[in-house]
């Protein structure tokens, strides 16, 4: 195998795990899937995370006037609102998302 386009031809990979290794790579992220991944607990953290981060876009698109001028002075015929208000929320820390979804849905913060 000398040129790419001969080990590309084979159809599989030429470097895998040993037949034990490759089963214990499995039954370690079988283990992890059921017991880290899939924890009732971080699915509820996903979750939330989700929640807030919907709630942050639909809020911003509802009314632009919520986000900062610079934000906005963002939109233009090559950037659309939408765009710029995820590019704005990706750009966010949690602590700075979670502080901004207080501030626009908790009535007893200030904002």
């Amino acid at each position: 195998m000398d040129t790419l386009a001969a080990i590309q031809a084979l159809g599989r990979p030429i470097a895998t795990f040993s037949d034990g290794l490759e089963a214990q790579r499995v039954e370690l992220k079988g283990f992890l899937m059921r017991n880290l991944y899939r924890h009732y607990r971080v699915m509820r953290m996903a979750e939330k995370a989700n929640r807030i981060m919907s709630d942050l876009f639909d809020a911003y698109m509802a009314e632009p006037a919520q986000l900062p001028p610079h934000v906005v002075a963002r939109c233009n015929e090559d950037e659309t609102l939408a765009r710029v208000i995820a590019d704005y929320i990706a750009g966010m820390t949690d602590r700075f998302a979670l502080d901004e979804h207080k501030k626009l849905f908790d009535p007893h913060e200030r904002v």
